[in-house]
């Protein structure tokens, strides 16, 4: 499943110390999701960057992701917590 960009929103600003948080509702799997480069789309078009949290609400369950986003743009997941 592609990355849907009207189910993506900020929900918390950043600033010069500190990451935003965003949320993802999606009906793909929670492993779809955090497939490498899966994000792109959203590091490309709304300035996700490393730092950042997502919470992902997917048909499987939910998590929180700290995200990781490469110079080249390739947004992956590190860190993640999840209840399913």
């Amino acid at each position: 499943m592609a990355f849907a960009s009207g189910t993506f929103s900020r929900i918390s600003g950043s600033n010069s110390t500190g990451g935003a948080v965003w949320l993802y509702n999606e009906t793909a799997t929670l492993a779809a999701v955090r497939a490498s480069g899966y994000l792109n789309t959203a590091a490309a078009s709304y300035g996700l960057a490393s730092g950042d949290v997502v919470m992902f609400i997917c048909s499987d369950g939910f998590g929180l992701n700290l995200m990781a986003v490469n110079g080249s743009g390739v947004a992956t997941v590190g860190e993640a917590l999840t209840s399913a």
